[in-house]
């Protein structure tokens, strides 16, 4: 009798949520060639193909989809049952850095589920821009954190990656003539050189009228039309627009890729199950 087995499963979830091999591969640390072996066996298994994979992306086939659904499933059921015997046994402290907008976007299911799960498990967490928790992390500081990928060490897993988008409040208008007012966050920040490469590559004339440490800040100066700012689909605010980059004569931005990058080894089992609900919710939102 044939029968799924949970690790085929996992990768082949992650392969769907990453909609790519190779993103899927650094999250799980092991080779894309291990991976494609893995998704083999799977589709051998239940006689189907699971995946439609093109030059740079993988989409679920109608079956694909189908055992998706079974996979999710019996994925939480195991992490269900396993919680059930470890949770009351895990004690320590998890100290997390985590940028302000990531944190608005995607830390307060983290928050709600993690401590639910884990009452004896002691949450510090910084917020700071991400240049500063990569230096945390390499003076001790921190156990972990959720940053903007500056470079591809294989140290780290991708969670997501999403499109860079210039965003504007719904009364902002700009005279083409004039320099593009940005509201930014301050040196730094992953998405600040990556902006202002662009704009200098293009030649696009700009001007800085809103530097800012928090979330805060870039909604007010985008809310009342005092700047423009670049931001992903994941991040985007109420009441905010999507500019179409040809059509205001901007540089497209590319892709900005979120990351989870741990402390050396070796992780304490309190912090591997922070990172684990991470995984999970930032992958998903």
């Amino acid at each position: 009798m044939r029968q799924l087995d949970l690790s085929l499963l996992h990768t082949f979830k992650t392969i769907a949520q990453c909609k790519s091999l190779s993103l899927a591969s650094q999250r799980l640390h092991k080779t894309q060639a291990a991976i494609s072996i893995q998704l083999k066996k799977l589709e051998e298994l239940v006689g189907k193909r699971l995946l439609d994979r093109g030059h740079q992306t993988a989409e679920l086939t109608p079956h694909g989809e189908l055992l998706l659904q079974y996979a999710s499933k019996m994925l939480a059921l195991s992490d269900e049952a396993m919680d059930l015997f470890i949770k009351e046994q895990i004690s320590g402290a998890v100290r997390f850095g985590i940028p302000d907008d990531y944190a608005s976007a995607f830390l307060r299911p983290v928050l709600r589920d993690f401590i639910e799960r884990y009452p004896n498990v002691r949450l510090h967490i910084r917020n700071d821009i991400s240049q500063n928790l990569f230096t945390a992390l390499e003076q001790g500081e921190l156990d972990l954190a959720l940053v903007t990928r500056r470079n591809n060490d294989g140290n780290a897993d991708v969670l997501r990656c999403d499109a860079l988008h210039w965003v504007a409040g719904e009364s902002f208008t700009w005279m083409p003539q004039t320099p593009l007012p940005l509201a930014l966050y301050p040196h730094g920040c992953g998405f600040r050189g990556q902006i202002l490469s662009a704009l200098s590559a293009s030649q696009c004339d700009y001007e800085i009228v809103f530097e800012c440490t928090g979330v805060a800040g870039v909604q007010l100066a985008v809310d009342s039309g005092l700047a423009i700012a670049a931001t992903s689909s994941a991040l985007m605010q109420p009441g905010w627009q999507v500019l179409d980059a040809a059509a205001h004569g901007l540089p497209v931005l590319g892709n900005v890729m979120i990351e989870l990058r741990l402390a050396n080894q070796p992780v304490p089992v309190a912090v591997q199950q922070f990172a684990e609900e991470l995984r999970k919710q930032v992958s998903l939102r």
